[in-house]
């Protein structure tokens, strides 16, 4: 005898609603079993701002300066494996009274802006660990500036007073601000008039007469960071 038509007619929509409803749950099922597709790589960091500047310099002193103020944020970089990064963080510090300046000039105190090596150490502090060349500096240590001199913009040593060039016109190592620094090489020609007595030194809350300064700390730090091929990089804000 053959199946009632109520029992055909339920079968049949039984068919068309669970057919789907299984069809659905194994393909659920399939994906939870199937492995998840890794997630994309972030993008990397961009590189900084001065890493066009340096050519192949892996430490670079970095400092960027608003050019309506005296007043900078300096940050030690260091590229390892490609990468740079920041190993100091970001520290305050000044820059000279006039603010920035696209080209050193004597009689100006204004920074100059650009990429400048770091060649030496020097202070009235004991040699610190460090691996530049460092000179211990006392009263009788100058940075010459007398543009007749062909000791100008370099290092001297004498008496005050039987020093062969313009004392007045040259710088007297024997100061606090100097107990750590390092020596920045701007106008390495030791053009007369094109810049001379450039430094990164400790700060005297004050805006410099041209110089990179910040607080003792932070300097020694970046001191005892610094290698042979480093260099300092100054840009406005």
């Amino acid at each position: 005898m053959g199946e009632p038509a109520e029992n055909k007619r339920a079968a049949a929509h039984n068919e068309r609603v669970i057919r789907p409803l299984l069809a659905a749950l194994a393909l659920a099922f399939c994906g939870a079993l199937a492995p998840q597709a890794a997630a994309a790589p972030s993008a990397p960091a961009s590189a900084p701002w001065f890493a066009s500047w340096v050519g192949a310099a892996t430490q670079v002193v970095a400092v960027t300066a608003d050019g309506d103020s005296a007043q900078a944020v300096v940050g030690a970089w260091e590229k390892t494996g490609g990468t740079w990064a920041n190993t100091t963080g970001d520290v305050p510090g000044w820059i000279g009274a006039a603010g920035l300046i696209r080209k050193a000039e004597d009689d100006i105190p204004a920074t100059p802006v650009g990429v400048f090596s770091l060649p030496a150490a020097f202070g009235t502090d004991p040699a610190p660990p460090t691996g530049l060349p460092y000179r211990q500096t006392g009263p009788n240590d100058w940075w010459v500036g007398d543009v007749k001199s062909p000791l100008y913009n370099s290092f001297a040593t004498c008496k005050p007073g039987t020093c062969p060039f313009n004392e007045s016109a040259s710088e007297q190592l024997d100061d606090d601000s100097y107990s750590l620094a390092v020596v920045m090489g701007v106008n390495p020609g030791r053009i007369p008039g094109a810049g001379n007595a450039y430094f990164l030194h400790v700060a005297a809350d004050a805006p410099t007469e041209g110089c990179v300064s910040m607080e003792k700390p932070a300097l020694s730090e970046i001191i005892a960071w610094l290698r042979p091929g480093a260099v300092i990089a100054i840009r406005q804000a």
